[in-house]
């Protein structure tokens, strides 16, 4: 099967995702959000906008997944060297940043507000699968596991059959998820031990997200232009949600489910995002180059003790959140800054990385180097 030529588009769209998702640790732990909302008023109202509109990061980058992959043909052994390659990055980071914190000091040593023993950071460090240090991360290492068996079923649906599927899908995964928690859902069905999977923090909600973004690459056709109109639905869905988490009465509980990744509504704007990021068609090495690194500068930036560092070194606790005008820009500066950082980190990562290849393949990969030694 012929190759997708990926244009820029798309992997702008990639950036703007992760710049989303360092949006959401800043109003996460970096205390805009609370800033903003003491202020209250049109900064509260835009701060909350701004925090509704970041949701759809997670859901976007397993579209483009979706999207690029769904059409490749069965390969288990390239699909283990893509996992091989996110587990590789997702070890590399671990260790070397534990290592970092290590010599800083144990005071350092911060998860969660709590101080943890060198040792057990030490284990963690070591094991960032199982010790559930990116969630993101994980999930997504599980799901590159499955894309070729996904892949096999998918290509043999007909549209019609696709389209059920995506019906059921979103029924259970989406809508069910969202309403579950609400009144008077709540009282109709039994919740416990569904939280986790009904948020959308799961590998089963980035297989619905992935076969979602496969939809969207079998069925629908790339225009020459952008559609403006796409634009227009992404911002809508965010006005919609904000509508309902501000009008919709406390009982109701919408307030609780509006930020979750399996929201109807944050995965429309997911969609209309991708879809007219789709049809911006341009080439730039820059823009490609930076968007290689965004599984990096989401490991760095979201490292458990770098992130309690960061946020303490960027918070908004003691800024002026009154002026909206120089609340938008401090986040949009802060946001680039973190990423340009972490991706400049995972650019020389990357080179390290082929630097130790080379030497691999012409010292320890060659049979007659192997032998000069062994005599």
């Amino acid at each position: 099967m012929k190759k997708r030529e990926r244009d820029s588009g798309m992997e702008l769209l990639r950036i703007f995702a992760m710049l989303l998702v360092i949006c959401v640790h800043m109003f996460s732990y970096g205390g805009f959000y609370s800033a903003a909302r003491a202020v209250g008023g049109h900064v509260h109202s835009t701060a909350l906008l701004m925090k509704l509109a970041t949701r759809a990061a997670v859901d976007i980058f397993i579209l483009i997944t979706g999207y690029f992959m769904s059409q490749q043909s069965f390969n288990l052994q390239k699909s283990l060297h893509r996992s091989f390659d996110v587990y590789k990055k997702m070890l590399f980071y671990s260790v070397v940043l534990t290592v970092i914190f290590l010599c800083l000091g144990s005071e350092f040593l911060i998860e969660k507000g709590k101080l943890i023993a060198p040792w057990r950071a030490i284990l963690k460090g070591l094991f960032p699968v199982t010790s559930q240090t990116w969630y993101f991360l994980t999930d997504y290492l599980l799901l590159c596991l499955l894309i070729p068996f996904l892949n096999m079923g998918l290509q043999l649906l007909t549209k019609k059959e696709y389209r059920v599927l995506l019906a059921v899908l979103i029924a259970l995964m989406s809508v069910f998820a969202t309403l579950l928690p609400m009144r008077p859902f709540s009282y109709v069905f039994e919740s416990f031990g569904y939280k986790n999977v009904l948020v959308g923090k799961n590998v089963f909600h980035f297989i619905f997200i992935y076969i979602l973004g496969g939809y969207i690459s079998f069925f629908t056709a790339p225009r020459k232009r952008p559609n403006f109109w796409f634009l227009g639905g992404a911002a809508g869905t965010v006005l919609l949600n904000y509508l309902l988490f501000t009008r919709l009465p406390d009982w109701f509980g919408y307030s609780s489910v509006a930020l979750q990744y399996s929201n109807p509504l944050v995965i429309a704007n997911a969609v209309f995002l991708l879809l007219f990021f789709r049809d911006l068609h341009f080439h730039s090495r820059l823009v490609n180059l930076l968007a290689s690194t965004t599984l990096g500068v989401y490991a760095i930036s979201e490292f458990r003790y770098l992130r309690t560092f960061l946020w303490r070194w960027i918070h908004f606790d003691k800024a002026d959140c009154g002026n909206l005008f120089k609340n938008v820009l401090a986040v949009a500066a802060a946001a680039a800054a973190v990423f340009l950082a972490c991706a400049v980190i995972d650019l020389l990562r990357g080179q390290l990385f082929r630097l130790a290849g080379m030497l691999w393949k012409r010292y320890g990969n060659n049979p007659k180097i192997r032998a000069k030694k062994l005599k």
